[in-house]
């Protein structure tokens, strides 16, 4: 559902970046990956259900090369997507 809440968003500011802000990844974020996707970057995502999952799975990306690692939780998706809501007179 949040990643097509970004959708709505990616009219404004661009497919890609729409979608992810709406995944709740920060616009500047969202925005530096779309032009890292432009010049032919590869986007992961990877669900994980407690940190050590999240702790494995950094170390994984680390050890094969991966940039540009980082995490976010649900709630700050929740929290977003209900910051947004709440801006647009929809809370």
């Amino acid at each position: 559902m949040a990643g097509l809440a970004g959708l709505g968003v990616g009219g404004a500011v661009g497919g890609v970046t729409g979608a992810l802000i709406g995944m709740g990844i920060p616009e500047f974020e969202a925005k530096r990956y779309e032009d890292r996707l432009k010049k032919g970057g590869i986007l992961l995502s990877v669900h994980c259900d407690a940190s050590e999952e999240i702790s494995l799975a950094k170390d994984v990306l680390k050890r094969t090369g991966g940039e540009d690692i980082s995490s976010t939780g649900e709630a700050s998706v929740k929290d977003s997507n209900e910051a947004r809501r709440a801006a647009r007179g929809n809370a």
